[in-house]
């Protein structure tokens, strides 16, 4: 939850506009985000799909697993390992995407033009 949250605030600053509201909004909804919050509602959910992939003797063996010292490293460690990986991954694709966004206007100066007097027809309709 908390990589959730850290995950939705700053898109949420970006779609509100600023002002001195946005912080104290933002705060109140998580505040009331975390109140609804029913953990049991998410491990029901949750269920379905362990029992699709794991046997019952697999969970068994995860849960004592989970129980070594190494499997509670994993247990801190993951989150926080997963929001790091997912942040790289963003920062790369967006790069990625930015560099063969421009390859391919490079190539196709006809799209290039296109997509510049597309743009100032929808900045005028402003």
């Amino acid at each position: 939850m908390n990589a959730m949250e850290a995950n939705m605030r700053p898109l949420m600053i970006d779609a509100f506009p600023k002002g001195e509201y946005r912080e104290k909004l933002i705060s109140l909804f998580f505040d009331k985000f975390h109140a609804k919050l029913d953990v049991q509602q998410l491990v029901d959910m949750a269920i379905p799909a362990y029992k699709k992939y794991y046997s019952d003797e697999e969970i068994k063996q995860l849960i004592a697993f989970y129980q070594t010292p190494l499997g509670q490293k994993m247990l801190d460690v993951a989150p926080k390992l997963v929001a790091e990986t997912q942040a790289a991954g963003q920062t790369w694709g967006a790069q990625l995407g930015r560099e063969c966004m421009q390859e391919v206007l490079a190539e196709h100066p006809e799209l290039a033009n296109a997509l510049e007097n597309a743009t100032k027809t929808a900045q005028a309709q402003k």
